[in-house]
C-alpha cells in the first residue's frame, strides 16, 4: 500500500483510501496451483 499512498493524490484517489486487498505476485507462485486474477487498469 505504500506505493499506492505515494501516488494517491496524483491519481485523484479518494481519501481515506477505500478498502483494498493487495497481494504481491511473488506470493502467488505455487508450482502446481493455477491462480486466476481479475484486474482493471484506468488510464487517462
Amino acid at each position: 500500500m505504500a506505493g499506492i499512498e505515494l501516488v494517491a493524490d496524483e491519481l485523484g484517489l479518494p481519501q481515506p483510501l477505500p478498502p483494498v486487498s493487495v497481494i504481491g505476485v511473488d506470493f502467488l507462485f505455487e508450482p502446481d496451483v493455477l491462480v486466476e486474477l481479475e484486474a482493471y487498469a484506468v488510464l487517462d
